[in-house]
């Protein structure tokens, strides 16, 4: 059997396993994560860009010992747990209305000591457009395939400071020593780690996207 059929063979595989089961898996990794996560289902998924774009939340924890809440008997589980701009913590639940989903954010309301936000279906609908622009730029990022974009992040952060507004295109155009793809996925980072804003919770993310230079200053 050849190298290539059973390549073949092992994603088959792989898709099979994923049919069989009622979840998606999906790996994602947040430009300002070390590592990826690996999350089980399509309204996980959606979450994970719905915070990623959140202007509010600074860092956020998608997987790992820190989502579970639980006291004593009492089983209570996070879908995420994200800092805010503020330094608050805050913890995400999804409602998919289910009774399981709704037991869980009970439980989760009288055993955690943070703010318990429920998110439904209905929530990452009217936040469809924030999901899919950060879906966008998170693959624009992950294409630089690891480059150091700490020097551009500080080149595109003083020319927003000192234009107070930009777009992608006039960035790219004024950052011409660098490579357009690296000064795309700087852009990103900077967008991701606060340090700039955006319009992409209300237009599409493109080279036309509107960046803003924020009051405070950037946290490293």
């Amino acid at each position: 059997m050849s190298l290539a059929t059973r390549a073949r063979k092992r994603m088959l595989g792989v898709r099979q396993a994923r049919t069989s089961n009622s979840a998606n898996l999906w790996h994602l990794k947040s430009p300002v994560a070390e590592r990826a996560v690996t999350l089980s289902g399509d309204m996980s998924m959606l979450l994970f860009y719905y915070c990623e774009g959140d202007p509010t939340v600074y860092k956020a924890e998608y997987a790992g010992d820190s989502l579970d809440l639980s006291l004593g008997e009492v089983e209570a589980f996070a879908d995420a747990l994200v800092v805010l701009e503020d330094g608050s913590f805050q913890a995400r639940a999804l409602d998919d209305g289910s009774p399981r989903a709704l037991a869980n954010i009970a439980a989760l309301r009288g055993t955690c000591g943070h703010h318990i936000i429920s998110v439904s279906a209905g929530d990452l609908l009217d936040s469809s457009l924030r999901i899919r622009n950060w879906k966008a730029a998170i693959a624009a990022f992950h294409r630089c395939n690891g480059a150091d974009l700490r020097p551009v992040v500080d080149d595109v952060e003083s020319y927003i400071r000192l234009s107070s507004s930009a777009t992608i295109q006039s960035i790219v155009r004024h950052l011409g020593r660098h490579h357009p793809l690296h000064v795309i996925g700087a852009t990103v980072l900077a967008l991701r780690e606060r340090a700039i804003s955006s319009n992409m919770d209300t237009a599409p993310w493109c080279m036309h996207t509107r960046l803003m230079r924020l009051d405070h200053a950037s946290r490293r």
